[in-house]
């Protein structure tokens, strides 16, 4: 299993010093009631094969933001070119943005929500 979105910018769990001490929040959370009240969630997907991205497209046109996150296909030039185009007309269809933050993520948007391609403190997404 490849490490997960999560895991690689905050660091695993296991490997805090003193993370027995905490509550973990994942055993209270009542999924059900995720998106309760919210007209757009910010989504995060996995990728690990070309067919998950229809998951994201599916994302894309209920008007959901969603994190893609492509490190499992990272090595496979064609499957993450093919996702990355797939992504990106399904964004084209409903006016929305798509972009790359990094080398393994990328950033989508539905309608009316275009991301700044100018970084606080410096650089640029591509």
């Amino acid at each position: 299993m490849s490490e997960g979105f999560f895991d690689k910018v905050f660091g695993k769990k296991e490997d805090i010093e003193g993370f027995d001490d905490y509550l973990d929040l994942e055993e209270h959370i009542d999924e059900s009631s995720e998106d309760a009240g919210a007209e757009i969630l910010v989504r995060v997907a996995e990728i690990r094969e070309i067919e998950d991205s229809s998951k994201v497209k599916e994302q894309i046109y209920n008007g959901n933001i969603v994190i893609v996150d492509l490190s499992a296909v990272e090595d496979d030039e064609l499957a993450k070119e093919r996702t990355i185009n797939e992504i990106t007309r399904a964004t084209d269809d409903v006016g929305g943005d798509v972009a790359g933050i990094g080398n393994s993520q990328i950033l989508a948007t539905p309608s009316a929500i275009k991301i700044s391609r100018s970084v606080i403190g410096g650089g640029d997404f591509r």
